[in-house]
This record gives C-alpha cells, structure tokens and sequence, in this order.
C-alpha cells in the first residue's frame, strides 16, 4: 500500500474533474484569467501526478480572453472520454455577464494534443458545463439562473441533447435538479451505475459552506430524487480552526477492480481569522492564499443504491490515504525554471495569448520585454506552499529612466505585494503592498545586477537584497482570495513596465 497526501495538486488547482483511461489518470483544472489555460495531469497511481500540459496553448484555438476580468476566463473544465477521443468543455466567463454563448467544447485524441480550437456553444447560459454519454446520445449539462430567481444564487441544473459533430444543442432543455437549498447549484457530473442515473453536484457557494450532493433517476431527464445522506460531503460542520474548508466541486472515477475514488477542491487558510470583510457566503473568515487545491478520497457504494459515501471513515477530507490496487508510478512534476518545458506548462501570463514578449536566450536565462503594465508584462507560477524560498538575479544594464521591473506575490490587479526596480540616476529598490497600506522600504544602488530573494513563511512575505544588506516583510493577508474577492490563489510573478520595451535578463530562478 502506498499513501497518497492531500493535497495531490496543491496551490491554485480548483475545480478538479477525473477520469480513468486503461490504466492512466487524468485531471484537469480552471485557470480563470491565465493562459496556457486548464492544466491537464497524469498519473497512473494516483499519488504521484505530473503537469503533462495545458489543454489550450495556443492563440489559434481561439479562446480569447481580452474581455475577462481576475477570476473571469475558463471556469469549471470538465474532462470526459468516449469512443477514442478525450472532451474538456468549461465556461469562458466575460465581463458582460450573463452570456449565451460563453461555454466551450474541445476535443483531442492523444491527450497530450493537439487539441482543437473551442467550439462555442450556442444558446447555453450558466456555467460548469460538462458532458455525459449515454448510450447513442450525448448530453450536455450546466447550470443557470431560473427563470423566476429569488435572488443571484437561486440556480438550477438543466441538460440539453447535444450533436458533437456541429457542437449543437438540439431537442428540449430539461431542468434537471435546483438542490437541496443551498445557494449556487453548480457543477453538474453525471453518472450511471446498476439502472440509476446520479447526478452530482456543488452548493452553497465555494466558501466555507461549500458541499456536495447527489441525486438519482431511473430515466436520464427526471424526475431526480435527493438523496436522504446529503449533503454526502462537506466541512461547513466544522469550526474555522480545522486545518481544511470548503470543500466541494467534486468527481468521482471507477478503477478496473470496481472501487471509486473522488477528488473535490478545498483551502488550507493560514493566519488567523478576521471578523467582518468577505462574509456574505461565509462566517467569522480565513485567509486562503494558496487559492482552493485539488485533494482526494475514497468513495464508497452502500448496498441500497442511494448514493455513495464520500470519505466514508470520517466524512471529511483527511491528510492522507492508503491507495491499493494500482502500481506504484513514481514521477515528480515539472520543475520550476527558466527552461523550454516549464515555461510551456507552468508559467503564465495574464489573457495574453500570444506569448511572443519572452524569450530563452541561454541555459537558465530569460529575456523579458517589459510592457505598458504590470498586467501586461506579468509571467507567473503558482505559490504552491505556506513556507518556500525563491531566488533569481535580475541584469538591469537595459533599464531606461522610468523602467520598473521587479518580483512580486500577485492575486490580481491592485493586490499584489512587490519588491520594485526601478531606473532613474541610479537604481531605486523599493518593497510594498500595492494597497498602500503597508510600510514600505527602499534603497539606492549603482549596481547593474542583482540577486534577490522572496521567502514566505505562512503570512509572511519577506523580500531581500543580500548584498545590500537589504530585507523587508510584508503582511501576505491582504492578499489572500478572501480580502480579494478570488476565485484563484497567489502567483509568484516577474513583473514591470516601460514605455520603451526594454528587456530585462533574468536567470537562474529558484522556488522551492
């Protein structure tokens, strides 16, 4: 037996949805406003999972997210295979809300692509779209406001035929299920086992009262039946100081021997609490940097059919659990660097497509050329941990007066915490939060190179200078998902800006 520790995909990994292809495992996830967008992970054991890509990387697919704002873009991916081919649909959310036509299919018959350009789907409102096979037809499920809302969250889960060589809905929209009452039913998974057809979905907003629950049917439209266990999974129970919340968004998968295993997203807060801010959805609050990660747990089915049993020993998510069964496969994931393979599949920039602003110019050695913002100029990888240190050395020899370049954890625009460089007669090295309400620290230096450092240490951010005997700390809290209204978790970024596009070198970036 081997364990596998939770969580399996830590820092901004939400939404997982799973499958099992023979022998091999598949998760995907949402990337909101990043691009590459939805990561896509192998594993053969399910402990040991490696980033094998992202299912779109390339401008030509025909994403576009020029018109999302920070949490907006690719929400909910679902991942399916029927008949030989691998189908991720999910929603691009724009800033004109809602949209008709912002669900997406694409399709690939290696998982490691090519895969398709989006087929966009008409006339389909809501979000968390996904796919079920049945049989000869073919369903797609997502959820939407009702028609008579009491309010934003009063949605519903409604299912539509679909043909997948046009990408077109066809027949009647049949609502299929509104929950057991809690707000934002969302993220519909359909399954069938002996007869019944499950229906899965999230409640309760993806806060601290997230849960999951299920329904079943004799007849794929209705009418489902809640199950008497609901919510079947769900730590909203639990005090604040437990180590895991909202956990919901789940997935399930069948191995070969018939046993079932589930994967749902969940936060690991840090910090302390806070008493007022972000409470519409949740209560006396937490500070989730780290964003909402993907974890995993066995699944069990009772003899009456009602629904399975999530985490069934405990009815909570654990740190740990003994997998049996499979072969031990043991790879590690794709190393953090300036190399060809991890600027592919782990750094990211913001809705920029195209990618064409840098470049590897030698082993370990970036060339940035900065843009006319932050936001532009961004290329960032996950915080994946409470405690990390991250290093890299910065050749400022191109700056030209008014150039600003620097290293920074960032969550979205305005919420970041950075140590800046800035050009003028000499080199001001500033640190601070970009609310302004922090203290901040600067110095002066005529040098041209620089190495720096970011340390984090729970809720502290510390960025250094060692030669110049340079170091200051800063509170992360502000930038957590909670403070800042995210749905996805902080990124450690180069950032800058230049009204002149001068490049920066950066090389031998370390995060470990």
């Amino acid at each position: 037996m081997s364990l596998a520790n939770n969580p399996i995909l830590p820092g901004f990994y939400p939404d997982p949805s799973i499958i099992r292809v023979e022998d091999d495992f598949y998760i995907v996830n949402s990337s909101f406003e990043y691009f590459p967008a939805i990561p896509i992970w192998h594993s053969k054991d399910l402990i040991h999972w490696r980033q094998i890509g992202n299912a779109i990387d390339r401008a030509d697919q025909g994403l576009d997210l020029s018109e999302v704002n920070p949490s907006g873009g690719v929400q909910a991916a679902s991942i399916r295979h029927h008949n030989g081919v691998f189908y991720i649909t999910s929603t691009r959310v724009k800033r004109q809300w809602p949209g008709s036509d912002y669900h997406f299919v694409i399709t690939a018959t290696d998982i490691n692509g090519p895969w398709s350009k989006c087929h966009f789907v008409e006339d389909a409102f809501g979000i968390d779209s996904s796919l079920f096979f049945d049989d000869k037809k073919v369903y797609f499920l997502a959820n939407r406001l009702k028609a008579e809302p009491k309010n934003e969250t009063d949605t519903e889960i409604w299912m539509s035929e679909i043909e997948l060589n046009a990408f077109k809905l066809i027949g009647e929209k049949h609502i299929l299920w509104d929950g057991t009452g809690g707000i934002f039913p969302e993220g519909p998974r359909m399954y069938k086992r002996n007869g019944w057809y499950y229906l899965l979905i999230a409640e309760g907003g993806t806060l601290h009262h997230h849960t999951t629950t299920i329904a079943r049917s004799k007849s794929v439209t209705g009418p489902f039946i809640s199950s008497p266990r609901n919510p079947i999974l769900t730590h909203k129970n639990l005090a604040r100081e437990h180590p895991v919340h909202n956990v919901g968004h789940a997935d399930m998968v069948e191995l070969k021997d018939g046993s079932w295993w589930g994967v749902a997203l969940a936060s690991r807060p840090r910090g302390g609490f806070y008493d007022g801010g972000n409470v519409k959805y949740s209560f006396g609050g937490y500070y989730r940097n780290l964003g909402r990660e993907t974890f995993i747990f066995p699944v069990t089915w009772p003899i009456d059919d009602q629904s399975p049993l999530f985490a069934p020993a405990t009815s909570r998510i654990e740190d740990n659990y003994e997998i049996s069964g499979l072969p031990d496969y043991r790879q590690s994931d794709v190393a953090i660097g300036f190399t060809d393979e991890s600027l592919a599949i782990k750094w990211v920039s913001i809705r920029n497509e195209k990618r064409t602003y840098f470049n590897l110019i030698a082993e370990n050695t970036l060339a940035l050329e900065l843009q006319d913002s932050f936001e532009n100029t961004f290329l960032g990888v996950r915080q994946t941990a409470w405690s990390f240190n991250c290093s890299l050395t910065l050749d400022l020899a191109d700056l030209k007066k008014g150039d600003v370049v620097g290293l920074a954890a960032y969550i979205k625009e305005d919420a970041y915490l950075s140590l800046e460089i800035s050009r003028g007669e000499s080199f001001q090295v500033s640190v601070q939060a970009a609310s302004g309400e922090q203290a901040t620290t600067s110095i002066s230096t005529e040098l041209s190179r620089l190495y720096i450092e970011l340390t984090g240490s729970d809720q502290d951010y510390t960025f250094k200078v060692p030669e110049l005997n340079f170091s200051h700390t800063l509170d992360g809290r502000e930038i957590s998902c909670d403070m800042t209204d995210s749905h996805t978790g902080v990124m450690i970024a180069l950032i800058g800006k230049s009204g002149y596009r001068s490049t920066v070198e950066f090389a031998n970036f370390q995060l470990g």
